[in-house]
């Protein structure tokens, strides 16, 4: 059941930009004036920029961009239930409680989203700098696909943040294979696709899909050691309509579908057009690196490489990185 101050949250974030008497949000919730009041100074205090004017009323300012619920109300997809979304301030880890709703057996759709990580994850053990400024989701999915196919699903997703991106904000960024998206030479996104494979069928229980979108820079700026590497969407505050809540929403809507885009042609050619690494040298990050000129994307979303002497070979998983001299992402 909503809070006092969830449902007033939830008017003022529909009503952006409208005032609202004391006397109007009293009867709309069905509460007395001092509980508007309590309510209403409880959401200032988590910093939610609300302005009471003499004779207007209250209304939530349009530079307001706090991650909750309630902001993402408005915008969640047609159809979707919304018992299946949490919302945090912060979080260990969006992949880790959706990972566990799921292996409880939360259905396909269950969402966890945050507004930092403590413990943000990455791939092959390694964490996942989630600052403020960036918004971490992730979605539990039961595809009915096979451990093969499901390894497209982080090719698919990556083809669907993009989109998102590009409607939302305008701004086209580039695949870096396998799970990273750059924009302006730097590293705004990444994806983690973890599973649960049953053995006797070989077919995946569920699929935990994380996404972590750098929507804006943290304050004072990412730690010394990713500064080079890490940027965001906008380097300043985003336009006032793009809160975090609304992009949120858009992110999760474009990620529900994931599992019927695998394998689709059309999935595959946007994201060869979106890798610019073909034709490229990279190292091949192993226990002893190696060097090795980008062929192209295989059908099954694997980098094909050539070595100096001339083999070729199908990276189906690992990472790679672009030699220094090389300005790609631009």
């Amino acid at each position: 059941m909503q809070s006092t101050k969830e449902i007033l949250l939830e008017l003022l974030e529909n009503g952006r930009g409208e005032s609202f008497s004391g006397q109007q949000i009293a009867e709309r919730l069905g509460v007395s004036r001092a509980a508007v009041w309590k309510a209403m100074d409880a959401l200032k205090k988590e910093g939610h920029r609300i302005e009471a004017a003499n004779n207007k009323g209250y209304r939530l300012l349009p530079g307001s961009d706090v991650l909750t619920f309630a902001s993402m109300a408005p915008w969640l997809p047609q159809g979707y239930d919304p018992a299946l979304l949490r919302v945090f301030s912060e979080v260990d880890s969006t992949n880790t409680v959706v990972r566990q709703l799921a292996a409880k057996g939360a259905p396909e759709g269950t969402c966890a989203v945050a507004a930092r990580q403590t413990e943000g994850k990455g791939r092959q053990g390694r964490s996942f700098c989630s600052p403020e400024g960036g918004v971490y989701l992730s979605v539990a999915l039961r595809p009915r696909l096979t451990a093969e196919q499901s390894a497209q699903i982080t090719t698919a997703a990556a083809v669907q943040v993009c989109r998102t991106i590009e409607r939302i904000c305008g701004l086209r960024p580039a695949i870096k294979w396998v799970n990273d998206l750059m924009l302006d030479g730097k590293k705004i996104c990444g994806i983690l696709t973890e599973a649960s494979v049953n053995l006797e069928t070989g077919m995946p229980d569920y699929v935990v899909l994380g996404v972590g979108v750098n929507l804006k820079a943290p304050e004072g700026g990412f730690p010394p050691e990713l500064a080079e590497i890490a940027g965001a969407l906008y380097l300043g505050e985003p336009p006032q309509e793009l809160t975090r809540g609304r992009f949120a929403a858009a992110l999760l809507e474009s990620l529900l579908p994931v599992s019927q885009l695998c394998g689709q042609p059309e999935i595959l050619e946007e994201y060869r057009a979106r890798c610019p690494l073909p034709g490229r040298w990279v190292t091949v990050m192993a226990a002893e690196p190696w060097q090795a000129k980008v062929v192209g994307i295989s059908d099954a979303c694997g980098l094909i490489v050539e070595k100096p002497d001339g083999t070729q070979t199908e990276l189906r998983s690992g990472e790679v990185s672009v030699r220094p001299d090389q300005s790609i992402w631009r």
